[in-house]
C-alpha cells in the first residue's frame, strides 16, 4: 500500500504539469482561492438539477419565502413568509401539508410573516412568528403545543425598555435549549431554557478598546457622543446546529479587520471556529472577479449556513448567490452558484440546507428552491476528509490523489496527501507534497522530523565534518601571516607595468579587488574605515559599483531562494527588472538627496564620496543575507527566530554604517547627523511624491493626446 501511495504521488506531480481543471458547461464558474488570493478555476462541485416552485407543488406562488429546513427524516419545511404559512414536503417534493393556522385553547390562531423555523428530532416544529413577536411550537401535524413570547429578566438593564422582539431565526439543541436571532438586536443571540424562560445573550460581540475612539469621546460634546451611538456592533443573520451541538452563526456585518463573518459558538457563546486556511472563511476575498457583474460590489453578505459531518460547513452569500464550503480548519473546498435567471443562479438567495448529499437553496424573489447534486469532484473531497478523520490515512491519500488529478491547482489536495504521508513516517515525500500545497506549517513539521532522521542516520559523518572544519580553520589562522608574506613576495615578482595602456585593465582590476577587500575591514571598523575611505582614498568607484551590484544580486537571490517556510512570494511573478529597480532606485534616491541636502548644511562630501560611502555601507547585506538564506532551508518555523535575527542584524548593521558614513563623510557630529538623516528621509518621501505626481500627469496628458488623436481620426 505504501508503494502505491508513492506511485500516486508521482502521478499527481505529473498531473500538476499536464492537467487542467475540467469545467462543465453550467451558468456559473467553480473556483477556489490560492495562497496569493487569486481565484483559480476548479471543476464543478455541485450541479443544478431542478427548480421547485409553488406552482409545481400545487400550492400557488410562494411569496417572499425566508427559510428552508430539512428534518432528519428528509421532510422539507418552507417558511412561506409572504403567505403567512409553513409548507411541508416529503423528500420527493410531494406536498404533505400546509400550516397556516392552528387551534389554540379553542380559538383559531395563525402566523404572521414567519421567517424562521426548526424541527427537532421529536418532530416538534419551532416557528419564528416574526410579526406576532413570538415563537410558536407545533406538532408535526400542526397542532399547537406552546408559545414563547418576548424575553423577561429580573435584572434591570438586560432587556432595554424599548426592546422590540421580532424573532426571525431559531434553533433548538438536544437539551431543548432554544436560541433565537432577533431583528435589530446587537447584543448577541437570545438563549431560552427548557421551560421557555429567558437565560441571557450568548455570542455577544467583543468590542476591543480603541484609544482613538476613547480620546474623541473624552473631548466630544454631548451631541457628538450621542451621534457616535449609530455605530452598532455585530448583528447575526442566520444560525444552524452541527452534530455536536455547536452553533454556526453568520454575521450580517462582521469585524472587517478580523473577518469574522461566520462563527462557531460553544454552549458558553465563545467563538471556537478555526480560521487556519490561507484566507478567513468570509466568502469572496477578491471582488469583483473578472468574469462577474461589476455592478455587484462589496464583500460577501452571508445569509445562510449549514453544518455537515467532520467539521465541514457551507455558507450562503446573498449578495452574489454563491455557496462556499469549508473544512474544519477553514480551508475553502469549493464554490457554486451565482446571480441571474438561469438554472443554478438566484435573484436573492436567502437560505440553504441539505437533503442527504444534495443542496437546497431557497430564492425569496423567485419563490422557489434549486436542487444541486454532487459531482465526482466534491464527492472525492468529502470522502478524503471522512477517511482522514476516521483514521484511514492511506485510503485518504488515494482519494486526495484523485482530487488532485481532477484539479491540479487545488492546494488542499496536496496537503491531504502530505498529511497521510507524514503519518506514515515518509517525511521527505510529505515535505514535497506540503510544498505543492503551499502548507508551510506542516512542511515545517515534516522538515523537523526528516532532519532528525537524517542526523540520526549520519551522526558520525556530521561530527567528523565539524571536527575537520575546526581543525582546518585553526590551521589556516596560524598560517595566515606566513602565507600573507609569501603571497606578497609572489605578487611583487609578477606585478606588471601598469603605466602601459596594455595593462590598464589589470590596474583597475587590482584597485577594485583592493577596494572590495577594504570593505571587509570597514564593516568592522566603521569610524576608521570611513575616514580612510575618504581621506586616504582606500575606496574607489569601481569597487563601490561592484558592492552595489552584489547587493542587488543578493536581494534577487534572497527573493528567489529563501527557504519555502520563510518565502511567501509567488516566484512565478518575480520580475528581475522590478527587483533590480527596487534596490537601485532607493539607493539613487538616498545618494542624490544626501548630497543635495548636505550641500545646504555645510557637508564636506562630494557626490563621489557620498556614492562610495553609501555603497560600502551596504556590505553587511551581502555578508548576512546569503548565509541567512542558506540557513532558511534547514530550520523550522519554531526556529525561525534565528533566521529573522540574522536578517534584522544585517539591516541594522547596514543602517548604522549609513549613519556613520554620513557623519564621517560630511564631518558632522552625532546630533547634526541625526537631524540630517531625518531630513533626508523626508526629502526622499517628497521626491517620491513629486515623481508619482509627474508620472500621473504624464499619463493623463498621454491619454488626453490619444483621445484627441482618436477623435480626429474618427472625424476624418
Amino acid at each position: 500500500m505504501r508503494r502505491n501511495c508513492g506511485y500516486l504521488l508521482a502521478l499527481v506531480l505529473l498531473l500538476l504539469v499536464v492537467a487542467t481543471p475540467k469545467v462543465l458547461a453550467v451558468a456559473y464558474r467553480g473556483y477556489t482561492y490560492d495562497f496569493w488570493k487569486r481565484p483559480v478555476d476548479a471543476p464543478q462541485a455541485y450541479l443544478p438539477t431542478e427548480v421547485v416552485d409553488g406552482k409545481r407543488l400545487g400550492v400557488g406562488n410562494l411569496r417572499d419565502p425566508q427559510d428552508l429546513f430539512v428534518s432528519e427524516d428528509g421532510s422539507i419545511y418552507i417558511a412561506d413568509s409572504g403567505n403567512d404559512r409553513i409548507v411541508v414536503l416529503d423528500r420527493n417534493w410531494a406536498l404533505v401539508r400546509i400550516i397556516d393556522s392552528f387551534d389554540r385553547a379553542g380559538e383559531k390562531d395563525g402566523l404572521k410573516n414567519p421567517r424562521g423555523l426548526f424541527v427537532t428530532e421529536h418532530k416538534e416544529i419551532y416557528i419564528a412568528d416574526t410579526n406576532n413577536r413570538r415563537v410558536v411550537v407545533l406538532t408535526e401535524n400542526g397542532d399547537f403545543i406552546r408559545e414563547i413570547g418576548p424575553p423577561v429578566s429580573n435584572v434591570k438593564g438586560v432587556i432595554p425598555d424599548d426592546f422590540d422582539y421580532q424573532p426571525y431565526k431559531i434553533v433548538v439543541d438536544q437539551a431543548e435549549r432554544m436560541y433565537v436571532i432577533v431583528e435589530n438586536v446587537y447584543d448577541g443571540i437570545l438563549e431560552f431554557g427548557v421551560d421557555g424562560q429567558f437565560r441571557g445573550f450568548i455570542g455577544a460581540p467583543r468590542i476591543a478598546p480603541n484609544m482613538i475612539d476613547y480620546f474623541w469621546r473624552k473631548i466630544a460634546t454631548d451631541a457628538q457622543r450621542e451621534s457616535m451611538k449609530i455605530f452598532l456592533p455585530t448583528e447575526y443573520s442566520n444560525i444552524a446546529l452541527d452534530q455536536y451541538g455547536f452553533i454556526y452563526a453568520t454575521v450580517t456585518d462582521g469585524d472587517v479587520k478580523k473577518r469574522e463573518f461566520v462563527r462557531r459558538l460553544n454552549p458558553t457563546g465563545t467563538d471556537v471556529l478555526r480560521r487556519k486556511g490561507f484566507h478567513p472563511p468570509v466568502g469572496d476575498i477578491e471582488f469583483p472577479q473578472s468574469w462577474e457583474d461589476v455592478s455587484i460590489t462589496g464583500p460577501s453578505v452571508l445569509s445562510g449556513v449549514v453544518a455537515q459531518p467532520y467539521g465541514v460547513y457551507s455558507v450562503l452569500d446573498r449578495r452574489r448567490g454563491r455557496v462556499f464550503t469549508y473544512d474544519a480548519e477553514g480551508n475553502l473546498l469549493y464554490t457554486f452558484g451565482g446571480r441571474g435567471d438561469q438554472l443554478g443562479l438566484f435573484k436573492n438567495a436567502v437560505a440553504v440546507d441539505m437533503l442527504d448529499d444534495h443542496f437546497l437553496v431557497l430564492d425569496s424573489l423567485a419563490g422557489s428552491f434549486t436542487v444541486f447534486r454532487p459531482t465526482i469532484y466534491s464527492h472525492a473531497i468529502l470522502e478524503a476528509i471522512k477517511l482522514h478523520n476516521t483514521g484511514f490515512y492511506e485510503e485518504s491519500s488515494e482519494r486526495w490523489a484523485e482530487v488532485a488529478s481532477l484539479n491540479s491547482n487545488f492546494d488542499l489536495a496536496y496537503t491531504g496527501i502530505g498529511s497521510s504521508l507524514l503519518r506514515q513516517d515518509r517525511y521527505k515525500e510529505a515535505m514535497e507534497a506540503f510544498r505543492l500545497g503551499n502548507n508551510r506549517l506542516d512542511y515545517s513539521e515534516a522538515l523537523g522530523l526528516y532532519r532528525r532522521e537524517v542526523l540520526a542516520e549520519h551522526f558520525g559523518l556530521f561530527v567528523l565534518a565539524i571536527a575537520l572544519f575546526v581543525v582546518a580553520t585553526t590551521f589556516l589562522l596560524k598560517r595566515k601571516d606566513l602565507q600573507a608574506g609569501q603571497y606578497q613576495e609572489v605578487a611583487v615578482a609578477i606585478t606588471p607595468d601598469y603605466s602601459t595602456e596594455k595593462n590598464r585593465f589589470l590596474r583597475i582590476l587590482k584597485e577594485t579587488g583592493g577596494g572590495l577587500k577594504y570593505a571587509l575591514y570597514l564593516v568592522f571598523h566603521p569610524f576608521d574605515g570611513f575616514w580612510d575611505l575618504k581621506h586616504e582614498k582606500r575606496g574607489n568607484v569601481p569597487a563601490a559599483t561592484v558592492i552595489l551590484a552584489l547587493v542587488t544580486v543578493t536581494y534577487i537571490f534572497v527573493r528567489q531562494y529563501t527557504g519555502f517556510i520563510f518565502n511567501a512570494r509567488n516566484l512565478k511573478q518575480l520580475n528581475i527588472l522590478i527587483e533590480t529597480a527596487s534596490v537601485l532606485v532607493p539607493f539613487a534616491l538616498w545618494t542624490s538627496v544626501n548630497w543635495a541636502l548636505t550641500t545646504l548644511m555645510e557637508g564636506k562630501g562630494t557626490p563621489t564620496d557620498v556614492y562610495i560611502a553609501s555603497a560600502y555601507a551596504l556590505t553587511p547585506l551581502v555578508l548576512v543575507n546569503v548565509p541567512a538564506t542558506i540557513l532558511s532551508h534547514f530550520i523550522t518555523v519554531q526556529e525561525g527566530a534565528f533566521y529573522y535575527f540574522l536578517v534584522v542584524v544585517g539591516i541594522l548593521w547596514a543602517a548604522s554604517l549609513l549613519f556613520i558614513g554620513t557623519m564621517v563623510t560630511h564631518d558632522y557630529d552625532t546630533k547634526k547627523t541625526t537631524w540630517t538623516t531625518l531630513f533626508m528621509l523626508v526629502g526622499i518621501v517628497i521626491v517620491l511624491f513629486l515623481g508619482l505626481l509627474f508620472f500621473t500627469l504624464i499619463d493623463k496628458l498621454t491619454g488626453f493626446v490619444r483621445d484627441i488623436y482618436s477623435e480626429i481620426v474618427f472625424r476624418l
